[in-house]
Order: C-alpha cells, then sequence, then structure tokens
C-alpha cells in the first residue's frame, strides 16, 4: 500500500500547507470517500488536484475500496438485455436492503449502443469490453471516472470456426494492465490448441506467445486473481479429453494449472455441446471470482447449483463448497452468483434475465425490482465492482 509520505511527496512543496488539518488527516478521509466527490474535491486547490491525481493516491484510495466490507464501497453494473444497450450502476448495499423499486444511475460509455458487447472482465474498477461479434474492438473503460481508451487491434489472424476469448488483469511489478487473447481453432472431435497475444498498456502494443497446443479454452473470459488470469481449459492428449484450470501469471508470463475440486456427477471425458448437456441434472460448471476468492458455479441442469470457494489459492484441499442454490420454477437456467453475504447468509444473482436474492435462511428467492429495467427491458449482464481512480492511460508513466 502506498505509504502517506509517498503520497506528500506527489503535491507541490508550495502547495502542501493547510491551515485546518495536517495533510495525513486530509489524506486518511479523502482516502475514504466516493469517486464522484474526489473528481469534485480536485477543483479544491492545485495541492488537493495533485494529491488526487497521483497513482499513489488511487492505489491507495482502491486498496481501502476493495477491502472494506461495508457494501456502499461496492457497486452493481447492469446491462440491459436487448439493443440498443444502457448501463445502470447502484450500490451493492442499495441491491441488497432495497429490493423493491430500486433507483439506479444510467452510464454514459464511449461506443455505439447498438454494437452488441460480446465479453467483459474486470480488474481495479477498470473494465475490458469487447465490442463487436466480428471485429472486437477492444475498450478500456472506468465508468467511476469515465475515462476510456480504445486498444488497437491485435490483426489475429481468422480461421473458419474459431473462438476469441479474453483475460484481462494487472502486472504490479511492472506497473502494467496486461490483456491476453486467446484464439483457438477446433473441429468437432479434436481440439487443437490456441494462439495467445498480450497487449500490455505501457508499451500500448501486442506480442505474439508460444502456442498452447491440445487444449479448447472456455469461451468466458479470463478471471483474474493473484497474479494470474484463469480459464477453464479442456485438454486433448490424444487418447482422452479431461478438464482443469489453466492459469498465466502476467508478471513472467508463464502457463500454470489448477486442480478442481471433487465434485460428483461430472463427466470430464465429454465433448462440448455433447447432446447429453440439457438432460436433467448433468453437471456443467464455469468459472468465477467472489470477493477476494477463485470459484467454481456448478450448475446441475434445473436441479440446484453449487458454488465452490478456493479458501487459500492453489493449495492442497483447499476448495469448499460455499452454498447450493436449489432450483426453482421462474428462476432462469443460466445462474451466475455476484455477491455472498457472510452475515446474513443472501446470493445476490443473475439468473439470464433478472437480479435476484436467495435468501438461504428461509430458502426463497426475491426479484430485485429495478425502476429503470422492468417490462421487457430485462437485464443482459451484471457485475460487481469497487469504486476506484485507476486510469486507462496510465497518467502517472505518461
Amino acid at each position: 500500500m502506498s505509504t502517506n509520505n509517498e503520497m506528500k511527496n506527489s503535491i507541490p512543496n508550495d502547495q502542501t500547507h493547510t491551515p485546518s488539518f495536517p495533510l495525513e488527516i486530509i489524506i486518511e478521509i479523502l482516502s475514504r470517500l466516493p469517486v464522484k466527490s474526489l473528481l469534485k474535491f480536485k477543483s479544491v486547490s492545485k495541492s488537493w488536484l495533485s494529491l488526487i491525481s497521483s497513482t499513489h493516491f488511487s492505489k491507495s484510495h482502491l486498496n481501502i475500496s476493495s477491502r472494506n466490507n461495508k457494501l456502499s464501497h461496492k457497486n452493481l453494473l447492469l446491462l440491459s438485455m436487448y439493443l440498443p444497450h444502457t448501463l445502470y450502476s447502484c450500490t451493492l448495499y442499495s441491491t441488497l436492503h432495497e429490493k423493491s423499486n430500486l433507483c439506479v444511475n444510467k452510464l454514459n460509455f464511449p461506443w455505439n449502443p447498438s454494437n452488441i458487447i460480446a465479453g467483459v472482465s474486470l480488474c481495479n474498477g477498470l473494465f475490458l469490453i469487447c465490442i463487436g461479434m466480428y471485429n472486437n474492438n477492444l475498450y478500456l473503460w472506468n465508468p467511476s471516472t469515465r475515462k476510456n481508451k480504445i486498444l488497437p487491434f491485435s490483426s489475429c489472424t481468422k480461421y473458419p470456426r474459431c473462438d476469441v476469448t479474453y483475460g484481462f488483469g494487472y502486472d504490479e511489478s511492472n506497473h502494467d494492465f496486461k490483456v491476453v487473447e486467446v484464439f483457438g481453432v477446433y473441429g468437432v472431435h479434436y481440439v487443437y490448441g490456441a494462439n495467445i497475444k498480450i497487449y500490455g498498456l505501457r508499451s500500448n502494443s501486442w506480442k505474439n506467445m508460444k502456442k498452447y497446443s491440445n487444449a479448447l479454452f472456455s469461451s468466458d473470459s479470463g478471471v483474474f486473481l493473484n497474479k494470474c488470469v484463469h480459464w477453464a481449459v479442456a485438454h486433448n492428449d490424444g487418447s482422452c479429453i479431461y478438464w482443469d484450470i489453466v492459469s498465466l501469471n502476467l508478471e513472467n508470463e508463464k502457463f500454470g494449472s489448477l486442480a478442481l475440486p471433487s465434485f460428483g456427477g461430472f463427466d470430464g471425458s465429454r465433448l462440448l455441446g455433447d447432446s447429453c448437456d440439457f438432460e436433467l441434472g448433468t453437471m456443467n460448471w464455469s468459472l468465477g471470482k467472489l470477493g477476494d476468492f477463485l470459484c467454481l458455479f456448478c450448475d446441475y441442469y434445473k436441479v440446484k447449483l453449487d458454488v465452490w470457494i478456493m479458501k487459500e489459492y492453489n493449495a492442497e484441499g483447499c476448495w469448499m463448497k460455499s452454498v447450493s442454490l436449489p432450483y426453482v420454477k421462474g428462476v432462469g437456467p443460466c445462474i451466475s452468483p455476484l455477491w455472498i453475504s457472510d452475515i446474513s447468509g443472501e446470493v445476490l444473482l443473475h439468473d439470464g434475465t433478472r437480479v435476484m436474492v436467495y435468501d438461504s435462511r428461509n430458502d426463497e428467492y426475491k426479484r430485485v425490482e429495478i425502476c429503470e429495467m422492468n417490462g421487457d427491458d430485462g437485464v443482459g449482464a451484471a457485475t460487481v465492482y469497487a469504486e476506484s481512480l485507476v486510469s486507462p492511460y496510465l497518467d502517472s508513466v505518461r
């Protein structure tokens, strides 16, 4: 974490005098305020402008915002289901405590709302947004400060029957945000591998990595945690297909793997798209993140959804089943948990069209009624994020 001395050094010497409070107290107070207030306070004085604009302050503010257990420090981002897209935000606190007539704020964004959002990744309050199904225009966007940057085209080679997925994270050792493009080509029965490219925000350029052979990466966006981006991956060694979690360390850019928990009802040799995927009780899983933990969402089709949490990163016996959500009529088939409360036992989730809360104590679901998203304009996607001042331009470097 940044120290107060480092932040003090970022302020001009002739601007540090404050008649009422010591600078250390001012820094402590400002570090705990919402981004909206801090953007206004930049105009108070040159010293506050220098302080709030500094990298050290943005890191300290993000650290406090991310680790604060108060739900008011977390926001919920909501995407309308149909084109043209609309984005809304609200605090996580209001979502869980005001389940009726929830008021949200409409967000402005830099891309054409008539374009399809094909993928979203999140790191340090910055979103990597993929726009368009074929051109794959990539944006870095901070919804709290409204700053954005469009990334250069990766010039990925076009093949028939291909999948492109992305990962996004922060390389702290080099103070650099990195985007990973996984470009896979596959057939019906065989997995051919994936071409990997990495974009560095500091260099504003892409570079090729060695091809990852005999594997098919999940089409879901990679999950960033513990310096690594993670994907669910199916491997083909010529005799069988098996699954695990593949990680890419953004600091040394080396691949690793994580073992899956021992859960029943999963046939690791099944091919993707097998017809039995839609039989009652058949289990499919996806990778996610809840708070500071890597998670598995194990969906037993129209029966239940188990949430597994990796309590200690990549340690033996680290997987623990956190909660089991029952299937009830009226709840959509694509359940994605967004937040689990350690206190109330409530689970905030998105079921494909709506935001809902599952009360584990009373074993019941309640829909979150959103004023601006009622009727036919359902919730197409939802994610929880912490507000930040982090810039998509690495301002301090420039």
